[in-house]
């Protein structure tokens, strides 16, 4: 007897509907509401209260209405992502993904990051545009990554190992264990979480240690540490040590 939960999203006819039931019957205990840029779908913890930070996201996905090539759909959600620059703008996921009516697939974010770190790419392209020979040089090596690296879950056959995994993954301070690249584009964004989440939990004095790290610099700038000849970067070393960290 056929499950009655059997070809549950063929009968969908609009892309949003999709989105919407998949939020439901999958991730109804995270927030799947949040608008960024131009990804089809997000997943991020559920918070009660405004926090001060970005929240990590656990997904940003590509979604398809009709049955799709999930490695060309993993392909136009990283153009995307490089076109706008959302690593500069949010804190990237742990995932990204794509699904359409019968499946849906993962793929860890630190294992495609590196293309948006690629020198001579063209990232104006547009990122539907399949026919683009960017399109093809990434897919390339979308396929081997997804032969290698990507979780691929049924809708209809995998249901319930698809709900074990996310209540796995997706779970608060998951993000411990990612590698995401730190560099002078997201390096804000990722310090001020590091206040937010690391530096309360760090047994020190602060108002001792910022003292303390002033007293060192005068010893670096004092006379027995310096050449005896005038250096002109004394002055200013000295101011930038007196700022309040």
């Amino acid at each position: 007897m056929a499950s009655p939960k059997a070809d549950r999203y063929h009968h969908i006819e609009k892309e949003e509907e999709l989105k919407n039931k998949v939020a439901r019957d999958f991730f109804g205990s995270y927030d799947c509401t949040r608008s960024i840029g131009h990804v089809d779908f997000s997943v991020y913890p559920r918070s009660s209260k405004k926090l001060p930070v970005e929240l990590a996201p656990y997904l940003w996905a590509e979604a398809k209405k009709h049955l799709s090539d999930i490695a060309r759909s993993i392909t136009q959600l990283i153009l995307t992502i490089g076109k706008e620059r959302l690593f500069d703008k949010y804190l990237p996921p742990l995932y990204i993904g794509a699904f359409d009516a019968e499946k849906i697939a993962f793929v860890p974010y630190a294992d495609i990051q590196e293309f948006f770190y690629a020198n001579d790419f063209n990232w104006k392209i547009t990122p539907s545009n399949h026919r683009t020979r960017e399109f093809e040089q990434v897919l390339h090596k979308v396929r081997h990554l997804i032969d290698s690296k990507a979780l691929h879950f049924s809708f209809d056959k995998d249901p319930e190992a698809l709900k074990a995994f996310i209540r796995e993954a997706f779970q608060h301070g998951r993000e411990e264990g990612a590698k995401i690249k730190i560099d002078r584009n997201n390096f804000i964004i990722i310090y001020h979480r590091w206040l937010e989440e690391v530096k309360p939990s760090i047994a020190i004095d602060w108002e001792a240690a910022k003292k303390k790290r002033h007293h060192r610099w005068r010893l670096l700038l004092s006379r027995p540490y310096l050449p005896r000849r005038r250096n002109p970067l004394r002055q200013p070393l000295c101011g930038l040590a007196k700022k309040p960290l």
